[in-house]
Parts: C-alpha cells; structure tokens; sequence
C-alpha cells in the first residue's frame, strides 16, 4: 500500500514538472535495493527448525523438579524464559538458541545447549546442559562448549546434566 502511494505521488509531481523522470527512477531503485537487503541479509545462523530429535518434543520435567516446554521453535524453560531454536546439530547433539528479549538472564543474546538420549535411566529419556548462554553471536555459542557427555554427574562445566522426563 504505501508503495502504490508512493509511486502515485511521482506520477503527480512528474505530470507538474516538479521532478524529473530520471529523479524518479532514481527513487525507485533505492526501493528495490533496501527491499532486496532487508529480505535477502540475516546475521544469525542459518535456521533449521525441522531438525530437532522428535524425542526432545514435548513438555518435560528435569531432577530438580523445573518444567519446560519444547517445540519446533521454541524451548521454554518454565515459567518466565524462552529461547528461540535457530539452528539443530543432530550428529553432535545440540541447539544453538537466541535467548528471548524479555528473559530474566542474558536478555536477546545466544545459547548452545548440548543433548543426548539416555539409556536404560527410566523415567528419563535424554539430559541437557546450557554449555553457554550468554554469548554475543551464535557463532560464539555453537562455538563455545564446556561438556563432557561420557560424565552426566560432572559433564556440564562441573555440574551434573540435567535429565528430562516427560509430565
């Protein structure tokens, strides 16, 4: 709409001679140029949103008793903190995440989380770690890693993984 406008306007003052031809494809242009950067440019990792294991889908509760929700999109750590799932790294098992801007910690920066399926620990069926969470690029969260996933009980910088069952 505001385009049509816009384009309606030139045709107005290019018929009185206020501007010329040339003037407005000059306008023009520019319109088309910032039209194809803002849909064509993005600063953040590539996003796979299909990719995520089906097993870590669901509403789940860890060993501390905290609950979270995870979708294709989002993974909430409940109640208040979201984290928006920009890229999936199935053969090393993690997210790389942006942190929601009205989180309580670390407001619109990265996190990496690290993951693995668990065997025979029934009711849990896979742990996580926060391995960063305050970076300033993806780059540096898929980059940044502080686990050991052969040690649950001391693999996330020192501490224990937490282990998820289903509520």
């Amino acid at each position: 709409m505001e385009y049509i406008c816009t384009i309606t306007t030139m045709r107005f003052l290019l018929k009185k001679e206020v501007i010329s031809l040339k003037t407005i494809n000059r306008i023009i242009l520019v319109f088309l140029l910032i039209g194809f950067v803002h849909f064509s440019c993005s600063t953040s990792t590539k996003i796979n949103k299909s990719g995520i294991p089906k097993y870590l889908i669901g509403e789940f509760e860890d060993d501390y008793g905290i609950q979270y929700q995870i979708d294709e999109k989002v993974f909430w750590l409940l109640p208040n903190d979201k984290f928006h799932i920009l890229s999936v790294d199935r053969e090393n098992q993690f997210l790389i995440l942006q942190n929601d801007s009205l989180n309580t910690y670390a407001p619109s920066l990265y996190t990496r989380i690290d993951y693995q399926k668990l065997k025979n620990m029934p009711p849990y069926e896979w742990a996580f770690c926060f391995s960063s969470y305050e970076e300033m690029t993806a780059e540096e969260a898929r980059d940044k890693s502080n686990t050991d996933k052969a040690n649950l009980m001391k693999g996330c910088g020192g501490y224990p993984f937490s282990r998820m069952k289903r509520r």
